[in-house]
């Protein structure tokens, strides 16, 4: 086993571990969401209309994962339903954890520890730093130089500060 991996905080470690397609695109997914959810209607609407879309999102992921997992199936082998819809729950993890944060947020401002207007600004910032952290982890490892992180990390945080132009554009 490499060393690197061994450590519980290694970026080599958190790549393997967290970074996932399903991490980077629920993240953007649910940056769309609470970009387009009108937040006239109160934080509770854009609570709920986030949480629903995250739960109804990742149920879908994992159904595809189940689906998809099918296809490498030759026809002589049965259906293994139990494993497929094990891996598929495992592979879309990173979906549900991308809604994990801004949902605390937007909780926060539905009880009021937060105003609402600061918990859903508060609640697409925490997304564009998950993408920041995303890129600079994807990026990391044995020589790789600082500048490479730090393009990667930008570029990364790009996709949720394009969810922000999204809401300031749609609304």
């Amino acid at each position: 086993m490499n060393v690197d991996t061994t450590k519980p905080w290694s970026t080599a470690r958190l790549r393997e571990r967290f970074i996932t397609p399903e991490l980077v695109s629920g993240t953007v997914l649910v940056s769309v969401v609470i970009a387009v959810a009108d937040e006239s209607g109160g934080i509770l609407d854009v609570f709920a209309i986030t949480l629903i879309s995250v739960l109804v999102f990742w149920a879908t992921e994992v159904f595809a994962h189940a689906v998809a997992a099918q296809r490498r199936r030759p026809d002589t082998e049965t259906v293994q339903v139990r494993a497929s819809v094990r891996l598929a729950l495992h592979s879309s993890q990173g979906l549900l954890l991308a809604g994990i944060p801004p949902l605390i947020f937007l909780l926060f401002g539905l009880v009021g520890v937060r105003d609402g207007e600061v918990a859903y600004w508060t609640a697409l910032w925490v997304e564009v730093a998950i993408l920041a952290a995303v890129g600079w982890i994807a990026f990391g490892g044995f020589k790789v130089a600082w500048y490479w992180r730090v393009c990667g990390s930008l570029a990364t945080a790009a996709l949720g500060m394009l969810a922000m132009l999204l809401k300031i554009l749609v609304h």
